[in-house]
């Protein structure tokens, strides 16, 4: 915005007002794309005062908390300190009805001056009217004057700070009900089935630091976090005669036990927020070789995400004793998983595992204790991702 210095009294011109309008308006829109990656409240009106300062021209811009739980903060070069800024807008606002959002001020007679430094303009905008807080921006030189634009942009300011507040608020009770959802999943698979009680977390956590071993995005690794949680949820509609059976399944059994994956696409189905982890809790018995189930998929055409979990939910199924076999020593696990890469398993990501192995095989003795927070609050707040790149497989457990 190009600076016009026009005489006191003056009015500055339609062309000047368009200007500065169009260039706020630039401040404005980076302002809102930036605010949305600031969680802290002292982040977000550090934020909103360096863009007041750009968008305004401000020798200094400062936010006034009242009785909000906001700290004080001043951004420019004016050296004005939080006792100077209290005194001047007690001098400012003693004649300022209650209903008044904002308004411009400008102090051109040296005489007026009740205390030093004093600007020449200021511009404010109430923030909140029942806790008395206030943005204000500060010109020190006569050559910068305040309009009734520049309340409107300060204005505009305060309410996308405030509907930026209110959505986190949202988000958060979101993100609780989602935590809470995810977590009375897991639990309902584990008393489903108490053989594999902790399986879930364990498959999450190794597959996690398998998909960081093959170097997955952070997105990604949160929502194979959650599809590993998740992804025996199918189980749930499974007969417990056929899920606690000690001994061997019968053809009819297996082919009940078979249809877990299939029931646990169907459930995710129903709740949006999550129906992107749908490949990995549907795929996550398929098999490089195509002989998996449900959908006989086969290579790169099983999702990556099915096939990170394939080897994840293996390798625990493998280390855990179940009733109808001990539990396979690491040593005998390396060799399995050695001997189904490029058939039951993605021979790239076997190579990865072998890299890692001892990282996972801790994973299981250290037991649970690894939080969904994280992982829940990156699904609320980007959504799902898309990967099919890599190549990976399916496992037994």
């Amino acid at each position: 915005m190009a600076i016009v210095t026009y005489e006191r009294g003056s009015r500055p011109t339609r062309e000047y007002e368009t200007a500065a309008a169009e260039a706020a308006w630039d401040v404005l829109d980076r302002f809102g794309l930036a605010l949305q990656q600031c969680e802290q409240s002292a982040q977000q009106i550090r934020l909103t005062l360096e863009s007041a300062r750009e968008a305004l021209e401000a020798d200094a811009v400062f936010w006034h908390p009242g009785g909000t739980a906001d700290s004080a903060a001043l951004v420019g070069t004016a050296d004005i300190s939080p006792a100077w800024r209290e005194a001047f807008l007690d001098y400012v606002l003693r004649d300022v009805p209650d209903a008044q959002q904002g308004f411009t001020r400008n102090y051109l007679d040296p005489a007026a001056k009740p205390m030093s430094p004093w600007p020449c303009s200021a511009a404010l905008a109430r923030v909140s009217k029942s806790r008395g807080s206030w943005l204000a921006a500060l010109s020190f030189h006569p050559r910068r004057l305040f309009i009734a634009t520049d309340v409107k942009v300060l204005q505009l300011m305060r309410r996308i700070v405030l509907n930026h507040r209110q959505q986190q608020q949202v988000f958060a009770k979101l993100k609780d009900s989602m935590f809470g959802l995810v977590r009375c999943l897991t639990s309902a698979i584990d008393a489903k089935d108490p053989y594999t009680w902790g399986h879930s977390e364990r498959v999450a956590r190794m597959a996690v630091r398998l998909g960081q071993q093959v170097g997955m995005p952070a997105g990604a690794l949160s929502d194979l976090y959650l599809a590993g949680l998740l992804h025996d949820i199918g189980k749930i509609g499974i007969r417990d005669s056929v899920l606690q059976k000690p001994g061997r399944l019968t053809p009819e059994e297996f082919a009940h036990i078979q249809e877990h994956p299939v029931i646990g696409d169907r459930l995710l189905s129903n709740i949006k927020a999550l129906v992107h982890l749908r490949p990995g809790v549907r795929n996550h018995h398929e098999r490089w070789d195509g002989r998996g189930y449900p959908d006989a998929l086969s290579g790169e055409s099983i999702p990556l995400q099915a096939r990170v979990l394939a080897v994840a939910d293996s390798c625990d199924a493998m280390m855990a004793t179940r009733p109808y076999r001990p539990a396979l020593p690491p040593e005998r696990i390396d060799a399995v998983m050695l001997q189904g890469a490029g058939s039951q398993w993605d021979p790239h990501l076997i190579e990865q595992f072998m890299a890692c192995r001892h990282e996972l095989y801790l994973i299981y003795q250290r037991g649970l204790g690894e939080s969904v927070v994280a992982a829940v609050e990156r699904v609320l707040d980007s959504g799902s991702d898309e990967f099919h790149s890599l190549k990976a497989p399916r496992a037994a457990g």
